[in-house]
């Protein structure tokens, strides 16, 4: 364990190099900030670390890690940047690619790092949108379908090159006779067990390791519909799994309406839960904005989490700085970060001011002239989520080695 501390040192002191460099380039930043924050007690905190060093100086256990947001999670470039950011903080952190959503058969904008086909056509409902009615999962998105000879293809990639494999599938979706589920080619994957979990899926158990996954629909003669509520690839390695649930628009409020949230997060159970859900509650005028209904809200969704896994410990990241109507900064940000230093007090969950840390407010102007940002002053650019990903990483990092050298 000697080595291994001090090869992250060694690591955590390059990070620090590059943080310095950042603050050069970057000087309207305020990286004196970038810490993780602990207002309540620290023994969730400390809970997790423990399950941290067990699996990066012992090479035993899993990890899951939940990122929940709107339109800066469903874009997949920051979800993308923290999963890779997490597994490199040590050798043997990577585990498997975790639950996805097929965004582009929904009619809406996917991430890139992995793909999935149809030879149909599918519908799209978000929880976000007040109009849409549908039977919502934790992925607050289905894609539904009519078309009893769907097939769809699905691959996750891993890195520029890579694929991810995997050695079980779970495929969400409600069950019913009127409703078809997903069944496989037994000639094309060779399959141990095959069963609907009561927690909202079709578990593929698989003889071997695959990296594409194929499934077409079956139902009984009634059957006129298949909703589906996302995808989660599967194995049995120590290692941190990442999961992402981010839908353009999403609010507390719209997380609520997913009728399935609760029994499909047991499926998942996580360990850490990185919350950036915010920057469309706080999306209206500041006499609009009611910080106890948007507490309640979240106190409400926290409590859904917990009845998964009572341990697990919750990382809010405060609203990025960003303009109400493109024509003011947004003061919003400012009661959204006082209610979630209040619940991160309250519930013994951790804090990372990411508003502070970008400079505060107005600060967003300073980032699109940086290109770190676009124009509309709410989403960052490519280079801003990494960087964002690199930052709270950094600080994470930070924290972790605080807890082994008090050990």
């Amino acid at each position: 364990m000697r080595i291994r501390l001090i090869a992250l040192s060694c690591l955590l002191s390059l990070a620090c190099l590059a943080q310095s460099v950042t603050q050069a380039k970057y000087p309207f930043m305020h990286l004196e900030n970038n810490v993780i924050l602990t207002p309540g007690d620290d023994d969730k905190l400390e809970a997790f670390f423990e399950k941290l060093d067990q699996l990066a100086f012992e090479g035993e256990g899993q990890i899951d890690v939940l990122h929940m947001g709107g339109s800066h999670v469903q874009a997949g470039m920051l979800s993308d940047a923290m999963r890779t950011g997490l597994h490199a903080m040590s050798p043997g952190l990577k585990g498997s690619r975790g639950f996805f959503f097929p965004f582009r058969l929904a009619k809406t904008n996917e991430p890139r790092n992995f793909s999935i086909q149809s030879n149909v056509e599918w519908e799209g409902f978000r929880c976000s949108v007040n109009n849409h009615e549908a039977r919502w999962g934790m992925s607050g998105i289905v894609a539904s379908t009519t078309r009893r000879n769907a097939r769809v293809d699905i691959l996750a990639f891993d890195g520029d090159t890579g694929r991810y494999r995997f050695s079980k599938v779970r495929i969400y979706h409600p069950s019913g006779d009127s409703l078809f589920y997903p069944v496989v080619d037994s000639q094309k994957f060779k399959v141990d067990t095959i069963f609907y979990d009561e927690r909202g899926f079709t578990e593929f158990s698989l003889i071997g390791d695959y990296r594409s996954f194929t499934f077409t629909l079956a139902g009984k003669e009634e059957a006129t519909e298949f909703i589906w509520q996302g995808v989660q690839f599967v194995d049995d390695w120590p290692g941190i799994s990442y999961h992402a649930l981010g839908v353009n628009g999403a609010s507390t409020k719209s997380y609520l309406r997913c009728v399935d949230f609760n029994k499909q997060m047991k499926a998942i159970a996580p360990d850490l839960v990185v919350f950036g859900i915010g920057i469309n509650d706080a999306y209206m005028s500041e006499e609009r904005f009611e910080p106890e209904v948007f507490k309640a809200r979240y106190d409400s969704i926290m409590d859904a989490i917990e009845a998964s896994n009572p341990e697990v410990l919750f990382l809010f990241l405060t609203n990025n700085d960003s303009y109400y109507r493109r024509r003011y900064p947004n003061p919003n940000a400012l009661a959204v970060r006082d209610v979630m230093l209040e619940l991160a007090e309250e519930r013994d969950a951790i804090y990372w001011d990411l508003f502070e840390v970008m400079g505060g407010l107005g600060s967003i102007d300073l980032w699109v002239d940086q290109g770190l940002a676009r124009g509309d002053r709410i989403h960052l650019s490519r280079e801003g989520y990494e960087l964002q990903a690199e930052l709270l990483v950094y600080a994470i990092e930070q924290k972790w080695l605080e807890h082994l050298r008090e050990d």
